[in-house]
């Protein structure tokens, strides 16, 4: 039995969407401001880390065409250069990177919500891992009912950011004063600390890819996976430059440094105290729509992995009544929750995480020459500006992994302890 194709165009263009627009573009851009002290310089990194993102969506598209079924990057590994590899990826993916990226939203959820209502750490931890365990429950229920919250919460989430957007433009506050540049970094320490802050970006940017991990559901995935992985990476890329331009337009470059929620303090200066509590409650929103798309998203590659004898048989399983990965997503689930134990705060998780990311991610952009000559089927999608965009894809996806084992040597080496500790299962499996 294989999981039924039940997914149209909109619902992966907003598991696109919805997947990237999450915690980091509110939460991500103090961190950036402070590292560069120059507000030009600050917008220059959404706008790189953007155009890096949609050269890997570009890239991957093709491979989605080529490949429509679920596992995604799972799948273009294996086929470019065989199982080990891909069995790496995968189990990198449930010890380190999917599981590791949905504690870190779920750290996220309950950060939007302490800026509403102060919470203690045990409540705070609390409702994290209540945010996995409802989300966990409905995406083994339903997975029609997965997309239609998907739907509705990038909606809410889209609609208020345009609207914090207009109102930072339109405001009399707002001066292109702001925009003067600050003292930065020279040499290799600047060039440090602009990968440092791409990484931080890129954590914002990330989720384009689980779109492909759901392939397998996707109807007509030739045409529709490349229009949503394109569209929805360019519609991301817009927003995230147009935000990060109306903080700074309107804030001070310090304000933008110290705040917590740049968001909420942006809207307390266009709007009052009442426009800032509703972003708050935007930023909650946005991090838990965001979580219900990496929770869809990760056990399809384990499921697929389980059906390729290359991850323990359970995970291959499909409820008999529901059609869901249900074990798959049960253990996601609690590793997840592991995870938000063992490293604790936002930040530590996403640089932990989006440093593995980005080391497949490079040998993704890899595959999609690997396998243009290793067959010469045409299909229906082929990457624009090839080979160009992908080879960019592949130096700035390095570029970013050598920056951090360089940068953050102590978490790049647990990172890759996790990594390769799965490498010690490989022979039992095939067993």
């Amino acid at each position: 039995m294989d999981l039924p194709r039940r997914l149209g165009l909109l619902d992966a263009t907003t598991v696109v969407i919805g997947s990237m627009i999450g915690a980091g573009i509110f939460l991500k851009a103090s961190e950036i401001a402070q590292k560069l002290p120059s507000p030009w310089l600050a917008v220059s990194v959404w706008v790189t880390a953007g155009l890096l993102s949609m050269a890997g969506a570009l890239s991957m598209a093709e491979l989605s065409a080529r490949h429509p079924h679920s596992g995604g990057l799972y799948v273009f590994l294996r086929e470019a250069y065989g199982d080990k590899l891909a069995y790496l990826f995968g189990w990198s993916l449930l010890a380190v990177m999917q599981t590791g990226s949905i504690a870190a939203i779920a750290a996220g959820v309950s950060k939007g919500i302490d800026e509403l209502h102060r919470l203690t750490p045990l409540l705070s931890n609390a409702i994290a891992v209540g945010c996995i365990v409802v989300l966990s429950a409905i995406n083994i229920w339903s997975v029609r009912a997965v997309g239609a919250i998907q739907v509705l919460f990038t909606v809410i989430k889209c609609g208020g950011i345009l609207i914090l957007i207009g109102g930072g433009f339109l405001s009399t506050a707002g001066s292109l004063a702001n925009f003067a540049p600050g003292e930065v970094p020279v040499g290799l320490a600047f060039l440090g600390a602009y990968g440092v802050c791409m990484l931080k970006a890129m954590w914002a940017y990330d989720g384009w890819i689980n779109a492909t991990f759901v392939a397998g559901e996707i109807k007509e995935p030739g045409r529709n996976l490349p229009l949503a992985l394109g569209l929805g990476t360019l519609i991301v890329m817009l927003v995230y430059v147009a935000t990060n331009a109306a903080y700074h337009y309107v804030l001070p470059l310090g304000d933008v440094q110290r705040a917590k929620n740049v968001a909420t303090v942006l809207a307390l200066h266009t709007g009052g105290a009442q426009a800032a509590l509703l972003m708050t409650a935007l930023v909650a929103i946005s991090t838990f729509g965001a979580l219900n798309s990496s929770i869809l998203a990760g056990p399809r590659v384990y499921f697929a992995m389980a059906r390729d004898r290359l991850m323990f048989a359970p995970l291959g399983a499909i409820h008999s009544s529901l059609l869901t990965p249900h074990f798959a997503i049960l253990v996601q689930a609690v590793w997840s929750i592991a995870l938000l134990a063992l490293w604790g705060t936002f930040e530590r998780i996403t640089d932990n995480v989006m440093f593995i990311y980005w080391l497949f991610y490079a040998l993704g952009g890899i595959a999609v020459f690997i396998l243009r000559r290793k067959s010469a089927e045409e299909t229906p999608y082929r990457t624009p500006g090839y080979p160009v965009v992908p080879v960019l894809f592949v130096l700035g996806a390095l570029g970013l992994v050598i920056n951090t084992v360089i940068q953050s040597p102590h978490d790049s080496a647990q990172a890759l302890g996790l990594m390769i500790i799965g490498a010690l299962f490989y022979p039992l499996l095939k067993r």
